[in-house]
């Protein structure tokens, strides 16, 4: 059924993991064509800009392209007077005075425009540099998909290091597009990326694998969702293997356990093939459909 929260006209739901191939993506993509198949217009947001790859199983149509791109600030040597004002301003480092010569760092520089507001002589101007795109595709509606499913990828320059500001771009077209559910798919890890995904989101789902690997990057993960104040539920992903008891630490910190997706060879082959267990494992629907009704539990007893 589709979505319906507590004095919620839209949802963001965040699947985010502590350490990197637990699955998220594997529940991300499928979780979102649950949602689109249950009758609420979702949009995937591919906030993992270093390496996205949900299109690569939801293939979505008539792609367009747009580029992502900063303002960083250019200075003319000759009209520089070395007051100092905008290294004196730049509260990130980003300018430096070095030889006689005011020296600008790109990877530090926060686009904030200090620089130039300070800059007396106005030696300071801003140019147009290109970081990333931002990718958008829709799969159409048909009777197995009757709400439709827009994916949406950030996708950073090799190279650059501006992934929070390719993610926020990401997430302000899907903004645009005012979808019921909108589903983030997080970078691993808890840095600045992680961070700039899980913003706003009104619930997190917390991927992870019951390892000590996966369960110590999932108590980092607990431990920034809480910062945050955003509800979080867990998936355990691949349960049955490796002998450690997230069970047990979920219900000591009192975080609902969404769903355990048991260890299943035919999962693996499946997400190698590039296919969606959804569609091609007896009980991938029950899975994520399954899960989404946990979220939807999980959003009212949060909410109410």
């Amino acid at each position: 059924m589709p979505f319906s929260g507590p004095g919620m006209s839209r949802l963001t739901v965040a699947v985010a993991s502590g350490k990197g191939g637990t699955g998220k993506t594997l529940v991300a993509t499928n979780l979102a064509l649950a949602i689109a198949r249950a009758g609420s217009p979702v949009a995937l947001v591919d906030c993992d800009a270093d390496a996205p790859n949900d299109a690569l199983f939801l293939h979505p149509g008539d792609a367009a392209v747009a580029p992502v791109e900063v303002l960083l600030p250019v200075v003319d040597q000759e009209a520089c007077i070395l007051c100092g004002a905008c290294r004196n301003a730049c509260a990130f480092g980003a300018i430096r005075i070095l030889g006689g010569t005011v020296m600008v760092f790109p990877e530090l520089c926060h686009n904030c425009g200090a620089c130039t507001s300070v800059c007396v002589p106005g030696a300071i101007t801003e140019e147009l540099s290109r970081v990333g795109e931002v990718e958008w595709g829709r799969l159409m509606s048909s009777a197995a998909d009757p709400a439709g499913l827009d994916v949406i990828t950030g996708r950073l320059d090799i190279g650059d290091v501006k992934t929070p500001t390719v993610i926020r771009a990401a997430r302000k077209r899907a903004a645009v597009l005012h979808r019921a559910v909108t589903v983030l798919d997080a970078p691993p890890g808890v840095a600045c990326a992680a961070v700039a995904s899980l913003r706003d989101a009104d619930v997190l789902v917390l991927v992870t694998e019951p390892t000590p690997f996966g369960l110590h990057d999932l108590e980092l993960a607990v431990e920034l969702a809480r910062e945050m104040e955003i509800p979080v539920g867990v998936v355990i992903n691949r349960d049955g293997t490796g002998g450690t008891d997230v069970v047990g630490y979920c219900a000591k910190e009192s975080i609902p356990v969404l769903a355990r997706i048991p260890f299943d060879r035919r999962v693996a082959a499946i997400y190698a093939d590039g296919g969606l267990v959804i569609d091609e494992h007896p009980d991938g629907e029950a899975w994520f459909g399954g899960i989404w009704e946990s979220v939807r539990r999980l959003v009212e007893e949060a909410y109410r």
